[in-house]
């Protein structure tokens, strides 16, 4: 029996099949096994229906209108002829979304992601976040779903030149430098064979860049003439009070935004910042100066309420922003020589620079972690009156160039 052949107007035009009033499936063969199937409640289903190995299978083939009459017979074509050269299409198919969902647990997105969930412990959140950020704006949309070890460094080569045409040279190279830690990470877990990051020459690919230092003032006149700036700062009373009180403790900017009231223990006059808001992952006891507690109590009256001791001014549930900082030392002249992170700076050069006290504990007062591992092991010294001796020498310099002496 020979089966007309369909045209793509029957196709359109094809309707359920109707028994006794009833509405059913209605299965119109095109030849060979291809069928387009009307369902009962009005659908098109492409459908190829074969035998292999004195077993009968149904190969779905897609849904009309998105599968046209004519990419119907070319992926029936397709199948009949792996059928011909002893490949079952069903089993071919499972197979092949078999290796896709393998492909996709491998892809560079899901080992990128593990691979930061596992530095968090390690990490400040804000790194993290930055992190994911970038591989998000800049790599997902390109090779996120893509298997890792099917990625060449030519991808990531052109990747990292258009970061960098749009100025972000510094980026570029923070980047393939994250990308490496990536590969080496999947490489311990056999999702690739090679790190393909460590073949990659970056001064060959990208333009070279100098690290810019951070800006700070060192000028003690100047410094003089910030600190009155400050005090008489008509802005938004929080980021007046955060800015001071990074002065006095010279913490990194993201704990002055989120500093907490709870963290303060002002019978002990101490700061206690919790390992998770620390960049090392170690907790971080700072003493407070009278200057410091004062400030503390300037704004305890407007915030004692809050979570945050410096909350935004969009409502006492959202710690400040890092531009707000930024943008009132713009607003007070100061802000192409000084960011919210130049007070470390400031405090570490000139606490240095005065010879009265030791590298170990300025380090120690900056949260900075002992580069020699063994030393680091071992050193628990943690330097409480040589740091209070610091902090009181860094307030009352504060408030005497402040006060112009």
């Amino acid at each position: 029996m020979t089966t007309s052949k369909l045209t793509a107007k029957m196709v359109q035009s094809a309707k359920p099949k109707e028994v006794d009033g009833v509405l059913k499936d209605n299965y119109i063969p095109d030849g060979g096994g291809l069928y387009l199937i009307v369902t009962a409640k009005g659908g098109k289903l492409w459908r190829y229906h074969f035998s292999f190995q004195n077993k009968k299978y149904r190969l779905p083939l897609g849904k009309y209108p998105q599968i046209s009459l004519k990419e119907a017979r070319e992926l029936h074509k397709e199948a009949q002829t792996l059928k011909a050269k002893g490949i079952n299409p069903v089993e071919e198919r499972r197979a092949k979304k078999q290796q896709a969902k393998q492909e996709q647990k491998n892809s560079f997105k899901e080992v990128a992601e593990e691979y930061l969930k596992k530095r968090s412990s390690e990490l400040s959140p804000s790194t993290i976040k930055k992190h994911a950020n970038a591989l998000k704006r800049d790599f997902y949309p390109i090779i996120g779903n893509k298997s890792i070890d099917k990625i060449e460094r030519a991808e990531l080569v052109k990747i990292a030149q258009t970061i960098q045409k749009r100025g972000a040279v510094e980026t570029a190279h923070r980047l393939l430098n994250l990308c490496s830690q990536i590969w080496r990470y999947a490489l311990q877990l056999d999702k690739v064979k090679h790190n393909i990051v460590a073949d990659i020459s970056k001064k060959d690919v990208l333009q070279a860049f100098t690290h810019k230092p951070m800006r700070t003032i060192t000028d003690p006149q100047r410094i003089g003439e910030l600190m009155r700036a400050l005090y008489e700062y008509h802005g938004e009373y929080s980021t007046k009070w955060a800015l001071l009180f990074m002065a006095h403790t010279f913490v990194r900017s993201s704990n002055i935004r989120f500093a907490e009231w709870e963290e303060i223990d002002f019978k002990n006059r101490v700061w206690v910042i919790p390992p998770h808001k620390m960049k090392t992952r170690v907790e971080h006891t700072l003493p407070l100066t009278n200057q410091a507690i004062k400030i503390l109590k300037e704004i305890e009256p407007y915030t004692k309420e809050s979570k945050y001791i410096f909350p935004s001014s969009l409502g006492h549930s959202r710690a400040l922003s890092e531009n707000t900082l930024n943008t009132a030392l713009k607003r007070l002249g100061f802000g192409g020589e000084i960011v919210s992170h130049g007070f470390r700076s400031m405090f570490s050069t000139l606490a240095y620079e005065s010879g009265k006290f030791r590298g170990e504990v300025i380090e120690a007062l900056l949260a900075h972690k002992d580069p020699n591992e063994i030393r680091r092991a071992y050193n628990r010294a943690t330097y409480e009156d040589e740091k209070i001796e610091v902090m009181t020498w860094w307030s009352r310099f504060l408030e005497g160039v402040r006060n112009g002496f």
